[in-house]
């Protein structure tokens, strides 16, 4: 007996003997494989559920020939011998047409469980040719089908999948419902049905009419096999597990539950399966997210008036970006320094590529290239305008660079000191463990005096940094060369924290990676305004930190008045000068971080002065409670949208682009100087690093 791997193609449509729409999957066949055999491992390789669907399997014997319908074993072993020949996967693909199954009626049959319709109306009948009236204890639903029937206002209509309790009477919304509330229940209480026929007429209420619950089953039947126990049903089950995104719950983890606590053995495929419809459940599917876009924003912006939402599409009306701004935030940010960090994270969604674009501020779906940068720095200068000494940070990708270029051309675009360091390591492999501290150093010095005293340092080591340094600019990277007041954010840190924190929720569809980020802001949002309300200081935590640490600093130095504003602090045989007026101090933090630094302490203790006049507005109390005075209002649940015409009218359809073969990524990349060594490599003969025992000088001779 042989397998082949065949590459599969389905859920599209067939237009002029092409297949399009469709999706890209993969099953394995055997060469003693039969038609039906064929159909249960499609069938369960694309996850559908063969009681309310059925499959169309075609197969292209050559390029420009129509397609062969396979519908018997005699279909099936031409296929084989075709494959047989040409092993090559992408050779003789399947193309399988999903179809809903309409028939005349429903019935579902047992070896003594059973539902079924006749007419309008379901009635039970037995496996067997025994008549149903003859045995004592059998599963009998009879279930009613309605139409244009009115109910008391009391009378509830069940839309609960998991509904435990099936009695007389029961009114469900439809007949998913009905057939997927059996299904539980028969994994529940152990026993089996199989449905036979299904109504064509598409109802929307199902009423229970008659209803015995005993059981004849046999041990076996019981307790060693169980029909119902498919993927859809075990799905329905764990579903729950799978809301929020930070969750890690495995396929083991429902081979283990479903064992647990229904005595049921589950194959891993079946619960790799069993999560993805899961996960479809709860989080819908990538392509019909896309379609929910425009919906989705003008309710964001009817529960939050002042939300700035942009979609933007190609000719052809697919996804192309969007863009989100809550009300919240950009008034939040009229009371935040005037720097912005942005970072681009790419998206994990199995179907659609993308990147999503973050821009931060510190308080007191193409790649990223440089067409989406463009555009996303078009839409935060619509939004937020520009301000004075505004600076833009991020690392050096050179998309970035060239969208600041064009649309912030007067505003400086500085670099991520941890970036940086990353090319340096990169580039300069050699001596890099002890560039490292230095380039730190040169970065945070505050004057040139010491950033000329590290470089120097630098060149002995490595001359060659030096001059790579130079051309990308000192000012874009270090404090003493800045043109902007910048000493505060060195790094992309704050967009790299939100890349962490949406780091599951990247794998979300793009309205539910949309709406975790806006929940996740109102968290924030809320804490964050809690906070200062509670903060009991002049200024905010992380701030009145860094004061009291100069405090502590600026004991031991002397200060020695020139005039009323200007004095010479002394720490040891150092001196620096202090000017209170212009805010100002020799060693160049106390203009820089807007905050005294040691010597401006020992000043203002010196003068009984208190510091809170000679910090910068942003860091104060006042300035946080109106950076988060406007919060973030909850979105209603999407049954009670009202949503107008013209915005359902709008169809948004989803990238192009197909599935990559193989299971997605979950992490990028990381190039070689980004990664750790894990271990500490000595030798085993003298116990020091840096070699082996082969090239050991100290070896026994």
């Amino acid at each position: 007996m042989e397998i082949f791997p065949v590459y599969v193609l389905h859920s599209g449509e067939w237009e002029e003997n092409k297949f399009i729409n469709f999706v890209s999957d993969c099953v394995i066949i055997e060469s003693t494989f039969s038609y039906n055999n064929l159909v249960v491992a499609i069938s369960e390789q694309i996850r559908i559920d063969s009681e309310l669907y059925t499959i169309e399997i075609n197969f292209l014997p050559n390029v420009g020939l129509p397609p062969i319908l396979i519908y018997n074993d005699t279909g099936v072993k031409v296929y084989i011998e075709l494959k047989e020949k040409n092993l090559n996967f992408t050779e003789y693909p399947l193309f399988v047409k999903v179809k809903e199954i309409y028939v005349n009626r429903l019935v579902a049959t047992s070896s003594s469980c059973v539902v079924a319709t006749s007419s309008s109306c379901l009635v039970a009948t037995s496996s067997n040719s025994r008549d149903v009236s003859t045995i004592d204890s059998i599963e009998i639903i009879d279930i009613e089908f309605i139409e244009n029937t009115k109910f008391s206002e009391n009378t509830g209509i069940i839309d609960d999948i998991l509904n435990e309790f099936v009695e007389e009477d029961q009114v469900y919304k439809d007949k998913e419902t009905v057939v997927s509330v059996m299904k539980n229940l028969a994994v529940r209480e152990r026993f089996q049905f199989k449905v036979k026929r299904s109504s064509a007429t598409r109802a929307n209420i199902f009423k229970v009419r008659s209803y015995n619950n005993n059981h004849t089953c046999g041990y076996g039947e019981r307790y060693l096999t169980q029909r119902q126990a498919t993927s859809g049903v075990i799905a329905s089950i764990v579903k729950d597990k799978y809301v929020n995104p930070k969750k890690i719950y495995t396929a083991n983890d429902i081979i283990d539950d479903i064992q647990k606590q229904y005595g049921i053995e589950v194959s891993y495929m079946k619960a790799w399966r069993a999560k993805e419809i899961a996960m479809a459940m709860i989080r819908g599917s990538p392509s019909d997210s896309y379609k929910e876009l425009p919906k989705y924003f003008y309710m964001l912006e009817q529960t939050n008036p002042g939300t700035v939402t942009k979609l933007h599409k190609t000719e052809d009306g697919c996804f192309l970006y969007a863009y989100v701004s809550l009300y919240t935030s950009i008034k939040g940010r009229e009371h935040c320094r005037p720097i912005l960090v942005v970072d681009g994270s790419f998206l994990k969604a199995v179907a659609y590529k993308g990147t999503i674009l973050t821009a931060c501020t510190q308080d007191g779906a193409d790649s990223e290239n440089n067409k989406s940068w463009k555009w996303f720095f078009v839409q935060i200068k619509g939004t937020f305008g520009v301000r004075e000494v505004m600076c833009i940070v991020s690392d050096r990708n050179e998309s970035i660079f060239n969208a600041t270029k064009a649309v912030y051309p007067k505003v400086p675009h500085c670099i991520c000191m941890f970036h940086l360091w990353q090319n340096v390591k990169r580039t300069f492999k050699k001596h890099h463990k002890q560039l490292k501290d230095i380039l730190f150093a040169l970065a945070r010095a505050y004057t040139i005096e010491k950033f000329e005293y590290h470089m120097t340092g630098m060149c002995k080591i490595d001359p060659r940094v030096q001059p790579y340094l130079f051309e990308i600019g000192y000012e874009r990277w270090s404090r003493a060369y800045s043109k902007v007041k910048r000493s505060m954010v060195m790094t992309s840190n704050i967009a790299e924290s939100i890349n962490a924190v949406n780091k599951d929720a990247r794998e979300l569809p793009v309205m539910r990676l949309l709406e975790y980020m806006t929940n996740l802001l109102q968290q924030w949002n809320n804490k964050n305004r809690k906070s200062a309300m509670e903060t009991s200081t002049e200024l905010g935590e992380k701030y009145d930190k860094i004061l009291r640490e100069n405090l502590i600093a600026s004991e031991q130095m002397t200060v020695r008045p020139a005039t009323e504003q200007l004095y010479t602090v002394f720490e040891g045989v150092r001196r620096n000068i202090v000017c209170l007026e212009e805010g100002t101090c020799s060693c160049r933090k106390f203009q820089m971080d807007k905050l005294p630094c040691p010597h401006a302490w020992a000043v203002l203790k010196n003068q009984q002065l208190k510091p809170g006049q000679y910090c910068s507005f942003y860091y104060k109390k006042d300035k946080l409670l109106r950076t988060y005075e406007f919060s973030v209002n909850p979105m209603p649940d999407e049954s009670l949208w009202v949503i107008p015409t013209e915005v359902m009218e709008d169809v948004v359809l989803p990238p192009k682009g197909r599935r990559n073969a193989g299971r997605p990524r979950k992490e990028r990349l990381k190039p070689a100087s980004e990664k750790e060594s894990k271990r500490a490599f000595s030798c085993s003969v003298c116990g020091q690093g840096g070699h082996n025992r082969k090239t050991s000088r100290n070896r026994p001779k």
